[in-house]
């Protein structure tokens, strides 16, 4: 029951109880009318206290009955619409799982493949330095091989270095 029903079904009480009134009152009386007059209003406010205290208990019933009926409606409700949201947080928390999960294996390949690139720079590296040293070594070789020319008095004379014992093995 809504309240503009509980409204109607009051109006339509106290009405109800105006139009009895109504015809219990007496016309005024010219002489002694003070009287009269003042006992015709109490009784008719000791009638509307009477429907109004009879008033009270359905009228007290009806709006327990509606306000429980509106909390359990609300309650419904707030559960029903907690538990969606509930859901859409789940889905959301898989949603950024998933991703923080490929997002990881991503960093994963990656730092695999900068330690192998490390790893072969390295053996790069080694390589390239023991390329230099034999360089160097076979350069200060044919250095040590190449002819001397040596000057005496007014002339000059070449000399070839004599092959090391482990220059003749090679």
């Amino acid at each position: 029951m809504n309240s503009i029903e509980i409204m109607e079904i009051v109006l339509l009480v106290v009405s109800a109880i105006c139009f009895v009134v109504s015809f219990l009152l007496p016309e005024k009386k010219q002489e002694g009318s003070g009287i009269d007059q003042e006992l015709a209003r109490q009784e008719v406010h000791e009638m509307m206290e009477e429907e109004a205290e009879s008033m009270r208990e359905p009228l007290n019933t009806m709006a327990t009955q509606y306000v429980t009926y509106a909390y359990d409606d609300v309650s419904t409700k707030l559960t029903d619409l907690t538990n969606e949201k509930m859901f859409e947080l789940t889905g959301l928390s898989d949603t950024v799982m998933r991703e923080l999960k490929k997002e990881e294996e991503e960093i994963v390949l990656l730092h695999q493949a900068v330690k192998d690139e490390h790893a072969s720079l390295k053996n790069t590296v080694t390589a390239a330095g023991k390329a230099a040293k034999t360089m160097r070594e076979s350069i200060e070789k044919i250095h040590a091989l190449r002819p001397v020319e040596v000057s005496y008095g007014a002339g000059s004379v070449k000399i070839a270095p004599m092959a090391s014992k482990e220059n003749e093995k090679k």
